[in-house]
């Protein structure tokens, strides 16, 4: 279905979404990002390794996630974290795979959940 969409509309839809998208691919570097934002990412991470955009200290879990998505061993990695400004942000990593299972890729998904609550008995 996606041949009856612009790659305009496409990008326009995927800007329109509340999250913060970032697309890395099978070696591991940074190709796409959407327009909206949770952390601030310079043009110039374009073409990047994803490591140069965390702390150093993060590698090695970097490196585990990428590993278990690459191997099929996994395809979600999900955490939390506090923002500065006070905002709670929940980031997924998600492998991408074509038809045939094969690594394409991961997609980081962030948002902001701070006005999230949980649900309430009806």
């Amino acid at each position: 279905m996606l041949e009856n969409l612009s790659l305009s509309t496409i990008a326009a839809m995927l800007d329109t979404l509340p999250v913060d998208l970032t697309y890395m691919d099978e070696k591991d570097r940074i190709v796409w990002f959407s327009g909206h934002r949770i952390f601030n990412r310079p043009p110039e991470i374009i073409g990047r390794d994803v490591r140069e955009c965390h702390k150093e200290s993060s590698w090695p879990a970097i490196d585990t996630m990428i590993a278990d998505f690459k191997s099929g061993a996994s395809d979600l990695v999900e955490h939390f974290t506090d923002k500065s400004d006070g905002r709670k942000i929940r980031i997924r990593y998600m492998a991408v795979r074509d038809a045939s299972g094969g690594y394409l890729g991961m997609v980081e998904m962030a948002d902001d959940i701070t006005s999230v609550r949980p649900s309430e008995p009806v």
